[in-house]
C-alpha cells in the first residue's frame, strides 16, 4: 500500500515538473511521433500504448504531451485530433501532413514525404544564427554600455577643458558628441530586446507568429511535395489542394493552394497560384506522368537553396557588424584626435 502511494506520489511530482519545465517539442520528438504514429497505422497496432510508455521516459512537457495525446488515442480520437487538442506535440508542419495524410488516406506516404524533407534541413544553420545573435546581443550591450559611460562621465570633462583654454569642440568632436548622446539614450533597449525574447521564447504562440514569414518558404515546398505524394496516390489536383489548404498553420499557403484550378495545366495553375515560379511550372508541365517526382525535385530544390541562403546571411550577419563596429570606433577614435587638436591650439 505505501509503495502503491509512493508511486502515485513519484508520477504525480513528474508531471508537475513536467508541466512547469514544459517548451514545445523539438525537430527530432516532433519527427519521432509522426514515425511512431506512422508505422502504427501500417501495422494496425494502437498507438496509445506505445505514446504512453514513451512519455516515461521524454523529457519534461513532451512527456505530458505525449500522455494526454495516449488519452485521445484510446478515447476514439484520430491521431491528428489528438495531435491538434495538444499543442506543441508536434511542431506545425508536420501537424499538417499528419492531417492531410488522414484525409486522403496516405498517411503512410505522406509522412515519409514529410520526413524526407527535413533531411534537407541543415541544423547547423539554426545553430550558426543562435551564435550570430548570442554574439551580437552581447557586443551590442558592451557597445551601449561604454558609449553611454564616455558620454556621461568624459564627454562633458572634454568639453569644459577644451572651453577653459578658450576654444571651442571642431564639428568632428560635437558629432561625436552628438551620436554619443543618441546611443546613450538607447541604453534601454538591450532590456527591452531581451525582455522581448524571453516572452517570445517562452510563449510558442507568440513564437509561431514571430517565425512565420521567416518559415513561409519552407512550408511552401513541403506543400508542393503533399501534393506529389496525394496526386501520385491518384487524387485530382484540385481536390488534393483544396483539402490540403484545410490543413494548412499558414493562412497564405492556404490562400494560394485554393488558388490551384482544374482548367490550365497543373504546373501552371500552381504558377497562378503563386505556389512555383513559371520555370519550374515548365518543368511539371513537360514532365507528364513523371509529374509526381519532378514536383519532389521542384520542393528539394527549393529547400536546397533556402538553406544556402540562410547559411549566407547567418555567415555574412558577424562579418557585417564587425565592421560597423570598426567604422565606429574609428569615428570615435577621430573624435579624441580633434579633442587633441583643439587642445594643443588651445595651449598654444
Amino acid at each position: 500500500m505505501a509503495e502503491t502511494m509512493l508511486h502515485r506520489c513519484g508520477r504525480r511530482l513528474r508531471r508537475q515538473w513536467r508541466r512547469a519545465s514544459s517548451t514545445w517539442a523539438t525537430r527530432g520528438e516532433s519527427a519521432a511521433v509522426l514515425r511512431l504514429v506512422a508505422a502504427s497505422a501500417a501495422a494496425g497496432v494502437p498507438a496509445a500504448t506505445m505514446l504512453d510508455a514513451w512519455a516515461e521516459d521524454s523529457r519534461g512537457g513532451q512527456g505530458t504531451r505525449l500522455e494526454k495525446a495516449a488519452g485521445l488515442l484510446r478515447q476514439g480520437a484520430t491521431a491528428a485530433d489528438a495531435v491538434a487538442a495538444v499543442p506543441g506535440l508536434v511542431q506545425d508542419d508536420h501537424a499538417v501532413a499528419l492531417a492531410f495524410g488522414e484525409r486522403t488516406g496516405l498517411v503512410g506516404p505522406v509522412v515519409q514525404a514529410a520526413l524526407a524533407g527535413d533531411d534537407l534541413l541543415d541544423p547547423g544553420v539554426r545553430s550558426t544564427f543562435r551564435t550570430a545573435v548570442g554574439y551580437l546581443t552581447i557586443v551590442l550591450l558592451v557597445f551601449l554600455v561604454t558609449v553611454s559611460f564616455i558620454s556621461l562621465a568624459v564627454n562633458p570633462q572634454l568639453v569644459k577643458i577644451i572651453q577653459e583654454f578658450g576654444g571651442q569642440p571642431s564639428a568632428a568632436f560635437r558629432r561625436w558628441l552628438a551620436f554619443a548622446s543618441v546611443v546613450s539614450g538607447l541604453l534601454w533597449l538591450p532590456v527591452v530586446l531581451a525582455a522581448v525574447g524571453a516572452v517570445i521564447r517562452f510563449s510558442p504562440p507568440l513564437r509561431r507568429l514571430v517565425m512565420r514569414p521567416f518559415e513561409r518558404p519552407r512550408r511552401q515546398a513541403a506543400a508542393i511535395d503533399l501534393l506529389g505524394v496525394a496526386i501520385a496516390g491518384g487524387l485530382e489536383p484540385e481536390a488534393a489542394a483544396s483539402m490540403l489548404a484545410d490543413c494548412q498553420i499558414d493562412p497564405v499557403i492556404a490562400r494560394r493552394l485554393r488558388g490551384v484550378g482544374p482548367t490550365e495545366p497543373l504546373g501552371r495553375n500552381l504558377a497562378i497560384a503563386g505556389l512555383v515560379a513559371p520555370a519550374e511550372a515548365s518543368e511539371i508541365d513537360a514532365a507528364g506522368e513523371r509529374r509526381p517526382a519532378v514536383m519532389h525535385a521542384v520542393a528539394a530544390a527549393r529547400r536546397t537553396r533556402g538553406r544556402r541562403r540562410s547559411l549566407a546571411i547567418g555567415e555574412a550577419i558577424v562579418p557585417a557588424f564587425v565592421m560597423l563596429m570598426g567604422l565606429l570606433v574609428l569615428l570615435q577614435a577621430v573624435a579624441v584626435f580633434s579633442f587633441l587638436t583643439d587642445l594643443i591650439h588651445g595651449l598654444a
